[in-house]
């Protein structure tokens, strides 16, 4: 009986992991959701995945333009699989577990979206 109590009770346990990244670059990695819905991100240290509403991916590469670790902010330049270029301005939060993406195309400002860490997977 004693074991089957420690069974339930063990089962009902959740573990939560604390993401403490030293870096904005480490910040970075992992699953992104779009507070608006779409699109999801997922970041490895060198690609991005891009996961829309509709199930459509998009993969590119990115490299480091910027870091700031005083205002913990990062910038990237993403490149399509077409070649298309675009450079994304990421503020994160003090914890960073949300971020402000701000895009760029040829130095225009495109568009800005809000994104909250949700996991580490680089992959959907």
């Amino acid at each position: 009986m004693l074991v089957l109590f420690g069974f339930i009770l063990l089962g009902g346990c959740t573990v939560t992991v604390e993401r403490e990244p030293e870096t904005v670059e480490e910040a970075l990695v992992g699953h992104w959701v779009n507070t608006m819905g779409s699109p999801d991100y997922y970041f490895t240290e060198t690609e991005l995945v891009k996961m829309d509403d509709e199930g459509t991916k998009t993969e590119m590469t990115y490299v480091v333009v910027e870091s700031n670790e005083e205002n913990n902010t990062i910038t990237i330049r993403t490149t399509d699989s077409k070649g298309g270029e675009e450079d994304k301005k990421i503020e994160f939060s003090d914890d960073r577990e949300t971020m402000e993406e701000t895009s760029y195309i040829v130095g225009v400002e495109s568009g800005k979206e809000d994104y909250t860490y949700v996991d580490s997977k680089t992959k959907p």
